[in-house]
């Protein structure tokens, strides 16, 4: 499918727009050559050893490989980059509250980036895809089990997808290459010390 660059760059404003509706704080159209895939970020899945390793199919190291991903995304041309500020801070920041409250944030990710592949499709861009943050296990299941993995059928098949660390991309570098502010949260931070949180998607559009 060959899109005029005029038509593509208005679709591509709808897009976005579509994001900050459904609630991103921000949201940015970006060549989709800005993304990087870094084996070191699945890496980091595995060490220090991430409790939801090999727990589903999106997570690694049964998500899709670091060369298939670089090779399939060097296909597409443009992105559509949104974040929601998490807010308070606390939610992503603070352990004791993170993983309750954290989940409402993937599953708002999730929704934003389900919602925007399925207009890009409902518009032509047939291969629109997007991905979201953490793990559709622990934010739409929320059991300890992948039903997937156990040989049944998966009870959200057109919102569960995988993360953008999951195959490989590297969040932090992609956004600080838009300009948003994003600062490192680890597991002994005192969540003051945190001036932002923010819960990153993408949708690959054409």
């Amino acid at each position: 499918m060959q899109v005029p660059y005029e038509i593509l760059q208005k679709d591509l404003e709808v897009f976005k727009q579509k994001a900050l509706d459904l609630g991103a704080s921000m949201a940015e159209i970006i060549p989709a050559q800005l993304v990087e895939i870094d084996e070191r970020v699945r890496l980091k899945c595995f060490i220090p050893l991430c409790p939801f390793y090999d727990k589903n199919p999106y997570c690694p190291p049964r998500a899709p490989q670091p060369e298939f991903m670089r090779a399939a995304l060097s296909r597409y041309s443009w992105a559509i980059l949104f974040a929601l500020d998490v807010v308070p801070v606390e939610e992503f920041a603070d352990r004791s509250v993170q993983l309750k409250m954290g989940v409402q944030w993937t599953k708002k990710s999730i929704e934003i980036a389900g919602k925007v592949e399925t207009l890009a499709f409902a518009n032509g861009y047939y291969l629109a895809m997007g991905l979201c943050q953490f793990n559709c296990l622990k934010a739409l299941c929320n059991q300890k089990d992948c039903l997937v993995l156990e040989g049944d059928s998966c009870p959200f098949p057109l919102m569960a997808r995988p993360s953008m660390e999951g195959v490989g991309i590297d969040v932090f570098r992609l956004v600080t290459k838009v300009g948003w502010d994003i600062y490192p949260i680890y597991k002994s931070i005192d969540p003051k010390a945190v001036p932002r949180a923010l819960a990153v998607g993408i949708v690959f559009i054409y």
